[in-house]
């Protein structure tokens, strides 16, 4: 199966070969598990490997949506048809390029155990067509970039949120017990720390988005820019270059 895989006409070989390996290690992993799980013997447990399901099944690596597409579906499906579990891996990595040119990718980061609401997803989107709007990315590099910039303010709102919860809840604590007894409590330690530990996680944000913004900033200083107006001037960042065009 991976021999047949390597052996169609690609542009990208060493991605091919690469993909093949992986195929090869899903089958190698389906023949341990039945070695392990039903204590079977090398030769009973690849038999049992080699049994393929339905044709419905085997085409899932084309038909489940390409986040659930794992290796071991690819493999299946390279065992029938090499040439299908290719477009199939297209297909994946197509919908993962999707993914992170329309910032979905880089808003899931944010999100713990994946799980959030519309609104959450939209308030990311917000930050980062901000900073869209504002660099206007001319590659993947910045584009890259800008995402992490939303991303580093994102985590900062949310650290700093976190910081004035834990503020506000201890001074109003300490006005009610004041107003209450009529004097001032120590706060407790857990609270000191957890303070503290709010204040430092918003500054470290902080400043991971300030040196993301001088990344960016340097990458675009130091990268010059090419503008040809006419094949005998050449523009490159500020210095015009005059080129000699043979009639």
């Amino acid at each position: 199966m991976t021999e047949a895989l390597v052996s169609i006409d690609v542009v990208d070989r060493d991605e091919v070969e690469s993909l093949a390996r992986e195929l090869g290690a899903a089958y190698a992993r389906r023949i341990a598990f039945y070695r392990n799980e039903y204590k079977m013997e090398i030769a009973e447990a690849q038999e049992r490997a080699d049994m393929r399901h339905n044709p419905e099944f085997r085409q899932r690596g084309l038909t489940d949506p390409p986040d659930q597409v794992n290796y071991l579906a690819l493999e299946d499906l390279a065992d029938q048809d090499p040439a299908q579990a290719l477009a199939a891996w297209q297909r994946v990595k197509a919908a993962a390029r999707d993914d992170l040119l329309s910032g979905h990718r880089a808003a899931q980061a944010m999100e713990v155990g994946g799980i959030t609401s519309a609104w959450q997803r939209a308030q990311f989107f917000a930050i980062r067509s901000a900073f869209l709007e504002e660099w206007q990315p001319a590659n993947g590099g910045e584009r890259l970039l800008v995402d992490m910039l939303a991303q580093a303010y994102a985590s900062w709102l949310a650290w700093l949120e976190q910081l004035q919860v834990y503020t506000t809840a201890e001074t109003e604590r300490q006005k009610h017990k004041i107003k209450q007894d009529g004097y001032y409590e120590t706060p407790r330690v857990s609270t000191i720390e957890a303070i503290e530990q709010a204040a430092a996680m918003a500054d470290r944000f902080n400043r991971l988005f300030l040196r993301t913004l001088r990344q960016l900033r340097d990458l675009r200083r130091y990268t010059p820019a090419m503008v040809i107006n006419n094949p005998a001037q050449v523009n490159i960042a500020n210095q015009q270059v005059n080129t000699t065009v043979d009639g």
